[in-house]
């Protein structure tokens, strides 16, 4: 979606093949866009990514911290690697690609969004590891928002509910009740078309009407 309005793209994700998919069919559209295969727990990641994005397109506007991974089942059974996982993807990652793409941001004025989840601030028996790295997400994101509005720079949390993604590996009989992907995509193009003295930092959205439990 953000190629179609005219953005150039570098998509980063561990998943080689699914980069590729993304980029062809980018591509394929008229658009421009470069996969970067990476895993952004790893040290080093997050530098060689936003270097991509400056020696492909010569600059960065935007950033959209999406990787995001969950762990499920009760707090007493969890492994160390499942939690390291979980908060190194969903918070750690992102405080180190936010920290290296600041300065490129600052240069023209940029936006940052941070792609949360409700589950930030409604707690979910045997998600606890997910739930709280989305907690500590949100206040990242509005600590950060503090320390950079006045640099041009805006910071824009996206808080979705259940989204239609296969997230967690869970069969789904029925998922036409839950928010897309589209929807969220076109969450970050609206906030990018807000006026530049408008500043939204914080968005919920929810599934109209939500599956009955």
């Amino acid at each position: 979606m953000l190629a179609k309005e005219g953005l150039n793209v570098v998509a980063v994700s561990r998943t080689a093949k699914d980069l590729d998919a993304l980029v062809a069919e980018i591509q394929a559209a008229g658009g421009k866009a470069r996969a970067f295969p990476a895993d952004l727990q790893a040290r080093g990641a997050a530098e060689a990514a936003v270097q991509a994005a400056l020696d492909t397109f010569g600059g960065l506007d935007v950033l959209v911290n999406n990787a995001g991974v969950g762990a499920f089942g009760d707090l007493q059974e969890m492994s160390d690697d499942a939690w390291d996982e979980v908060l190194g993807t969903n918070l750690t990652a992102v405080f180190r690609l936010t920290r290296t793409a600041l300065p490129h941001l600052m240069k023209q004025g940029g936006h940052v969004f941070m792609i949360s989840s409700l589950a930030g601030r409604n707690p979910i028996a045997g998600m606890a590891a997910y739930c709280a790295s989305k907690a500590a997400l949100d206040q990242l994101a509005a600590c950060l928002m503090l320390e950079v509005r006045q640099k041009g720079v805006k910071v824009t949390t996206i808080a979705p509910g259940s989204v239609d993604t296969g997230f967690g590996g869970m069969p789904r009989s029925d998922t036409s009740w839950m928010l897309t992907a589209d929807d969220v995509a076109s969450a970050v193009m609206d906030l990018l078309r807000a006026r530049d003295g408008a500043h939204l930092s914080r968005v919920e959205m929810r599934p109209a009407r939500p599956q009955k439990r």
